[in-house]
């Protein structure tokens, strides 16, 4: 483990400390058989870099290069980091998975936003076998940046990146976590990020790829006046699942925070979200909201979904709303009744559903693409429905 990388509380500890991951992990429940590839896993060997200049960095999530220099954003290989993003976490919640995940880093790189930074800085990572490259990102006082992550098809092998986010006074952070890629593999996102006064992250997901997709966040509010923002979509086709899990932690004054996902599951898929907020003594004028919807299209597929509220002080205003089943039989006679048949119905039906997260602003870089695919996943449904049939 890189000591210079590490924060005191994981510096102190190792994975075997821990039990193994399982389902009866109340972080892991629903997942399946999955979580087993989680457990004492082997690293793999780099392969050589595709470039793709679209992208400012390429990673094998060993080594990386840069394509596109950027002055406002300095970039500092793993090996070079000189101390912590993160020198102690708050509420970190720890298992064997996240310690095991620092004693086996492939690589990395820390960016340092320095200046105003108003496109999005892309980071297109690939591989062949199991790795877990770092990314630490610290966003400097009074200073905003963009940040978007792409897991596509060049994803090959298992990947469970470990992020690491820490904005400073006033600081402002966009970052994008786009998981597309098509293969059978599991992406396990390990994200925290710590807020100072004033500072704001948003983060917008998208999972519509592998076979087993999992996000985690644990989020600390530090500061007062820090909000966090969190929208996403995933759509489960065939046995794919799709596992998000937000903690967040208020414990500065007049914090904020909102959550909105919103998913499709078909054929065998399934979905877990399980969204916590957590509001610290003293940590008063917080809001925070949550909503997580759901739209089942076949029998075999399932969704779970888990709002929790932990309040520890009055003059708060909170509220969570959570959503699974078909899709409402009067939306359909609504729609039907302008003379439109119920499969178009229904892909317009969902088309809407989605377009609540997806014709935000902020998801004008990646919009046609994540539009595009919601589609064909849909038709991908519709066909072995009509294949069965």
């Amino acid at each position: 483990m890189n000591t210079k990388l590490v924060e005191k509380n994981l510096g102190k500890i190792t994975s075997k400390d821990f039990p193994d991951i399982s389902v009866k992990n109340e972080d892991w429940k629903y997942t399946g058989k999955n979580v087993y590839s989680v457990n004492e896993f082997e690293i793999g060997k780099p392969v050589n870099i595709e470039k793709d200049e679209t992208f400012n960095i390429d990673s094998n999530c060993h080594e990386f290069v840069v394509n596109v220099e950027e002055e406002k954003i300095e970039v500092t290989d793993i090996a070079n980091i000189k101390k912590p993003i993160i020198d102690e976490s708050i509420k970190r919640p720890l298992d064997k998975f996240l310690v095991e995940q620092f004693e086996k880093l492939t690589g990395g790189f820390q960016l340092n936003v320095k200046d105003d930074f108003s496109q999005y800085y892309s980071i297109n990572f690939q591989n062949e076998e199991t790795a877990v490259p770092y990314l630490g990102v610290n966003v400097a006082k009074n200073k905003s940046g963009k940040l978007l992550l792409n897991f596509g098809d060049l994803v090959n092998g298992n990947i469970f990146p470990a992020i690491e986010l820490f904005l400073e006074q006033n600081a402002t952070l966009e970052l994008i976590i786009n998981v597309t890629s098509k293969n059978d593999i599991s992406i396990v996102n390990n994200l925290y990020a710590k807020l100072l006064n004033d500072a704001n992250l948003s983060v917008h997901m998208v999972s519509t790829g592998c076979l087993f997709s999992r996000s985690r966040l644990d989020i600390d509010l530090y500061g007062n006046g820090s909000g966090f923002e969190i929208d996403g979509v995933y759509f489960g086709e065939n046995a794919q699942i799709h596992d998000t899990r937000v903690f967040v932690n208020h414990l500065g004054k007049s914090t904020t925070s909102n959550m909105i996902t919103k998913g499709v599951l078909g054929d065998e898929s399934s979905s877990i979200f399980t969204g916590t907020i957590h509001i610290a003594e003293g940590a008063v004028k917080t809001e925070s909201q949550q909503e997580n919807r759901n739209i089942i299209l076949t029998e075999k597929a399932s969704a779970q979904s888990v709002p929790n509220l932990e309040i520890l002080c009055d003059d708060v205003i909170c509220g969570h709303g959570s959503s699974v089943g078909p899709i409402d039989e009067t939306l359909y006679h609504y729609v039907m009744s302008r003379g439109i048949n119920k499969e178009d119905a229904e892909k317009l039906l969902i088309k809407g559903f989605f377009n609540e997260v997806i014709n935000e602003d902020a998801w004008e870089i990646i919009h046609d693409e994540v539009a595009d695919t919601l589609a064909k996943k849909y038709e991908n449904i519709l066909g072995r429905k009509s294949d069965e049939s």
